[in-house]
């Protein structure tokens, strides 16, 4: 909720730490033949000695070091493997292991991250590169950083407790924190002691923090920041989601509830509701204490007011004539969190969402919101099987997830889906295939359309159609015919999913794909561990079926 109030711009922190493996040092032969191999123009002889260079240990650091810097991320990759595989004898190699968390291959920052856990530079070394490093990148940079770090989840503690002192990286290491979540209870001593930071920014981050790794314990440090102008919000929302608020916070909570700051009168009433969920007569007091601000000139306050009511217990007999009424004359954003919070009652919101279809500028929003409500949104099918032909592209797309959120319930859309299929645009193609694989054996109609679009596409739309087939057909002896030239050539799709798709769906077929068995075979040895792990069940599958 106010944890959004400051866009969380950046990222993460100190990947110093992940006391992941390191792995015994031991020597290979022909380490300057090795070298050279790893520069060669044919990337498999390439991949190969790169994969060697980390049996030699240090020696072989300097030229793993460079590649870092090539230019394709499957080598960036594999020699960061390469230098996990060293351990603490690559030490040298962490400051261009940290700069390679920002890499925009997913992949590369993962290994990076598992070569800086098994090297162990220490966070004497780790920290200053980490605030180095989110001083002088780009939002997005930091972006790609803070999610890297973030999913190392408690591996991180302990280089996010030395960030912590680190003035530089204490207020990334609390946003961190906040994307872990309980994994990093470890932290809540350090965050407590953070709360007295001169730093407004940095009590208030701590203070979210807290609250989202479950540190119950700080509760008693909380109460003080409820007087804390810079914090405040922050505290009664933290006191909330811990679910425990002592009688002289419970106190000042309820002052704050007539609070001329919109912001913070808002938060107090949702802290009240979350913490006597079963009394009825406050829930009503809260909706419509709340519901007045979604039209409030402050844009904060009207979020504010439209996250809390999203995050309150459902309450339909309540809820829905006050949102009825309510989104008549709501601004766009606002209303998408109104819209939001009518999903989280379930099933009997989904009238009201349909009706909702009703305004073109809501329906690729609303139609989302169906999608991931699953089959209980099984009533909207129609509605969303009209919108299929909507001229924004955009609703179109919504409009076909939504049909294959919903599933085999959604079976009366098939033939407009199949209609979508004859779209001169990939995406809302793409997405109607989608749908019909995951409505399955009732899109049977929709065969002979898409064998035609698995024989005239290339690439991911081909792969996915071939995907969809078996879904509708089962992994047939018949489909394997059709599919399994399409699937082949998925294992070399540029695109890890679709390398991973493939795998998977050529696993179903069991021993019928016993001639995939040498390319599932190269694909273990993947860049992406998804599409390793997938080729290796795949494998497993149509061996151990024999």
């Amino acid at each position: 909720m106010i944890a959004e109030t400051k866009r969380r711009v950046v990222s993460g922190v100190l990947l110093c730490l992940l006391s992941v493996c390191s792995t015994a040092e031991a020597q290979a032969p022909d380490l300057q033949k090795l070298v050279a191999a790893a520069n060669s123009t044919d990337e498999t002889t390439r991949l190969d000695a790169i994969h060697s260079l980390g049996d030699h240990g240090a020696e072989a650091v300097p030229a793993l070091v460079a590649l870092l810097k090539a230019e394709s991320p499957t080598v960036r990759a594999y020699a960061a493997q390469a230098l996990a595989k060293i351990g603490p004898a690559a030490k040298s190699a962490a400051e261009p292991l940290i700069d390679l968390l920002a890499d925009p291959e997913p992949a590369v920052r993962r290994y990076a991250i598992q070569a800086i856990g098994a090297i162990r530079p220490g966070p004497k070394v780790t920290v200053p590169l980490f605030a180095k490093l989110m001083q002088d990148s780009d939002p997005g940079v930091q972006l790609r950083v803070m999610q890297t770090v973030a999913d190392a989840k408690g591996a991180a503690v302990p280089g996010l407790i030395e960030a912590l002192h680190n003035k530089a990286a204490a207020y990334w290491a609390c946003v961190i924190i906040r994307d872990i979540g309980p994994d990093a209870i470890g932290t809540a001593p350090a965050l407590i002691e953070s709360l007295k930071d001169p730093n407004p920014e940095i009590r208030r981050e701590a203070t979210l923090a807290l609250a989202a790794i479950n540190a119950t314990d700080a509760v008693d440090a909380l109460v003080p920041l409820l007087n804390d102008e810079h914090a405040s919000q922050a505290a009664t929302y933290a006191l909330a989601m811990l679910g425990k608020m002592p009688p002289e916070a419970e106190k000042i909570v309820r002052a704050n509830v007539k609070s001329k700051d919109e912001m913070l009168s808002a938060v107090s009433m949702w802290a009240l509701a979350r913490i006597h969920p079963d009394d009825q007569k406050l829930k009503q007091a809260v909706l419509s204490h709340l519901v007045p601000l979604l039209k409030s000139k402050d844009e904060f306050a009207r979020l504010a007011a439209a996250r809390a009511l999203a995050s309150l217990p459902a309450s339909p007999e309540i809820a829905i004539p006050i949102f009825e009424k309510a989104l008549a004359g709501a601004d766009e954003q606002t209303t998408h969190y109104m819209l939001d919070a009518l999903a989280m009652m379930g099933p009997p919101a989904v009238p009201r969402l349909i009706g909702a279809l009703e305004h073109p500028q809501l329906r690729a929003p609303v139609a989302a919101i169906l999608g991931r409500m699953g089959p209980a949104a099984a009533p909207a099918t129609e509605a969303l099987a009209k919108l299929l032909t909507d001229p924004d592209a955009n609703v179109r797309i919504e409009a076909a997830h939504a049909l294959a959120g919903i599933g085999p319930e959604a079976k009366s859309a098939v033939p407009a889906l199949i209609e979508s299929l004859k779209e001169m645009e990939d995406a809302p193609r793409a997405a109607a295939v989608l749908a019909l694989g995951r409505i399955g054996p009732p899109a049977r109609a929709a065969d002979t359309a898409l064998v035609a679009i698995l024989r005239k596409s290339d690439g991911s739309l081909s792969l996915l159609s071939a995907w969809a087939l078996i879904q509708i057909n089962g992994a047939t002896p018949t489909a394997a015919k059709v599919v399994m030239p399409e699937l082949l050539k998925g294992l070399s799709s540029p695109m890890p999913q679709g390398r991973q798709m493939a795998a998977e769906s050529l696993g179903q077929f069991g021993p019928l794909a016993k001639s995939a068995a040498p390319q599932l075979d190269k694909s273990t040895k993947d860049a992406d561990a998804r599409v390793r792990e997938a080729a290796t069940k795949a494998l497993a599958t149509i061996q151990g079926a024999k």
